[in-house]
């Protein structure tokens, strides 16, 4: 039971990286980025099992620090699978800052991981509001720790 939530929490930290990154646009010039981040607590909503799958949904509180930082809540899903690995997604929803301009984003994400902690996936933002409006983001995330801390790199741009 024990690597059994190491491997949620894992999750959820990797959905939560992975939204932090959205799609591209063109109207202006693309800028990298990177941060880190950290989950804090972890609320599970729902918990099951079936042919040897552990189906598992969290909310968690995360931290993101770096060009890319904010309060997020997280929701995800994890399915642990019966060799170790698992897949999982799940929506941030993050106070955030990014050059220099302060709002909220939606960020969508999806990733992969296996019994030894590592995780990675993607993400991009869907909808982004006060000084974010106009967003596009599109990035990757990864841990080795089961997904409780991590980093994650993308690029931006906004639209005119």
């Amino acid at each position: 039971m024990r690597n059994l939530w190491r491997k949620a929490l894992f999750g959820a930290d990797m959905a939560m990286a992975a939204l932090l990154v959205g799609s591209p646009g063109s109207a202006s010039t693309h800028v990298a980025f990177n941060g880190t981040f950290q989950n804090g607590s972890v609320v599970l909503t729902d918990f099951r099992q079936a042919d040897g799958n552990t189906f598992i949904s969290q909310t968690v509180q995360v931290v993101y620090a770096g060009d890319l930082s904010g309060s997020v809540v997280e929701q995800i899903d994890l399915v642990i699978h019966p060799n170790g690995s698992l897949n999982f997604n799940g929506v941030d929803v993050c106070a955030c800052t990014l050059g220099g301009r302060s709002g909220t984003i939606v960020l969508p994400f999806s990733g992969t991981g296996d019994a030894s902690g590592a995780a990675s996936g993607r993400f991009t933002i869907t909808g982004a509001t006060g000084g974010l409006a106009n967003l596009h983001v599109v990035g990757t995330f990864q841990s080795s720790n089961g997904g409780s801390s991590g980093s994650f790199s993308g690029v931006y741009h906004f639209d005119p």
